[in-house]
């Protein structure tokens, strides 16, 4: 795997550790529930355990799992220059994803609205919800890089303006 950097996978692996379902939670608690910052992390991380926490990480982790996989085999094909602009598309279709459905699931905690019995198994389906999104973020964005892609790879070894084309053949 010397082809592609260790920073990707590290920079896939620390968004599915620490954006979770608590950290949303906080952030509901300070901007909707009006808690102080200490207050909402006390209300976000009062029921948190170590065995919840691995649990719901362990189906988090699928979609930066699968992310990680479609950027190690493009890292083994000619698309090597496509590995950024899948990589920042897809991560951010997944967090897009979790953060939104976890904002979702637990908003009636702070609004007065009716909270469903349910909404724990919600934290077991965001994850895999989050799979066709980030997917099509990636897609979104590798379309949106391929104009570029000539530009960016003339630098690394295409033909040059200057000719390391062969000269035109006269014929008389």
């Amino acid at each position: 795997m010397k082809t592609l950097s260790y920073l990707y996978l590290i920079a896939l692996l620390l968004p599915a550790l620490i954006i979770n379902e608590q950290i949303v939670q906080w952030v509901l608690a300070v901007r909707v529930g009006s808690y102080s910052v200490a207050g909402g992390f006390q209300d976000a991380f009062k029921h948190f355990s170590i065995f919840g926490y691995l649990f719901f990480t362990a189906f988090r982790l699928v979609p930066y799992v699968g992310l990680g996989m479609i950027l190690i085999v493009l890292s083994k094909t000619g698309f090597k220059d496509y590995i950024p602009s899948v990589f920042v598309g897809g991560l951010v279709g997944v967090l897009a994803m979790i953060v939104w459905g976890s904002w979702m699931a637990l908003l009636p905690l702070y609004t007065g609205a009716h909270v469903s019995s349910t909404t724990a198994i919600s934290f077991l389906f965001i994850p895999v919800y989050a799979v066709p999104t980030g997917a099509i973020a990636a897609l979104v964005s590798a379309a949106l890089y391929t104009p570029f892609r000539h530009i960016f790879r003339r630098g690394k070894g295409g033909p040059s303006a200057g000719g390391n084309a062969a000269p035109p053949s006269s014929s008389a």
